[in-house]
């Protein structure tokens, strides 16, 4: 019984693992914008950026955006509840599901953060996916894809 107990929560380790390193990601550059034109990078935007919004100077580049938050918030949600399911605070099996999906959402989320993000460039302008975003939407989805596992191997 204790080998069994040990091998769950070292699922439950290894998804808020990949779960911490994916909330490290939006520090890297999660949107570029680009000269739709001429193909040049003219902002990288971080995840925080592109949440929270960017000023340059006295202009407003990037207005706050409410879906990036919520993909911030997804993460950091789903990280604090396999957190607690691994200290055996949480019981439930519903934290699961619950946990799972919360990282299989903000997974997505991440890969549309340039569909997210509200600009006020113009369309001279184009929103690409960034480096942390990337490697941001793949943690989260290996995440959420471990406690599938985990809840497949459970039975």
């Amino acid at each position: 019984m204790a080998k069994k107990k040990f091998s769950l929560n070292l699922w439950y380790c290894c998804s808020a693992l990949l779960a911490l390193a994916a909330l490290v990601m939006i520090f890297m550059v999660s949107v570029r914008v680009v000269d739709a034109v001429l193909g040049v990078e003219w902002y990288t935007l971080n995840g925080l950026q592109a949440a929270f919004g960017y000023k340059d100077g006295n202009v407003e580049i990037f207005a706050f955006s409410f879906m990036n938050l919520l993909t911030l918030v997804f993460a950091l949600a789903g990280l604090v509840l396999v957190v607690l399911k691994a200290c055996g605070v949480a019981k439930s099996s519903l934290f699961d599901f619950v946990t799972m999906g919360l990282f299989l959402v903000a997974g997505v989320f991440f890969f549309l953060m340039p569909s997210f993000a509200v600009s006020n460039l113009g369309s001279a302008f184009v929103s690409k996916l960034g480096v942390g975003a990337i490697l941001a939407g793949v943690l989260t989805l290996l995440a959420g894809c471990t406690l599938c596992v985990k809840a497949l191997l459970k039975k």
